[in-house]
């Protein structure tokens, strides 16, 4: 299975967005960034470490809250399709009463 992924995706595309995070060093520092695939093209740069494993935590961990991120976006518009599919889906809402329109005390008094 392993290969088939390999040969279908290249190993770096792990991100919807065609990015991906990883180290360089620089002198002592070991830089934590994410670089457009293919290009090698610098987006960002979270900073910088003194070792290697903790530079290499920090890259793993952006990688998995940006994939996390990416999947409740892919859920959330499969399930309000899917709402919609049934009829469920949300309807328009007018907008409310100005609050300025307001009775004094809503507290008190009869309801109509």
């Amino acid at each position: 299975m392993g290969g088939q992924v390999a040969e279908k995706y290249s190993y770096r595309d792990y991100t919807a967005d065609g990015t991906y995070w990883t180290v360089r060093k620089r002198g002592k520092t070991f830089w934590v960034l994410r670089l457009k695939s293919g290009s090698q093209e610098q987006c960002d740069v979270w900073g910088g470490y003194t070792s290697p494993g903790a530079a290499a935590s920090a890259a793993a961990q952006l990688a998995y809250g940006q994939a996390v991120d990416e999947v409740r976006d892919r859920l959330r518009v499969t399930l309000h399709g899917a709402l919609e599919e049934i009829g469920l889906g949300a309807e328009p809402q007018q907008p409310p009463v100005a609050a300025s329109s307001a009775p004094a005390n809503l507290g008190a008094g009869p309801d109509d």
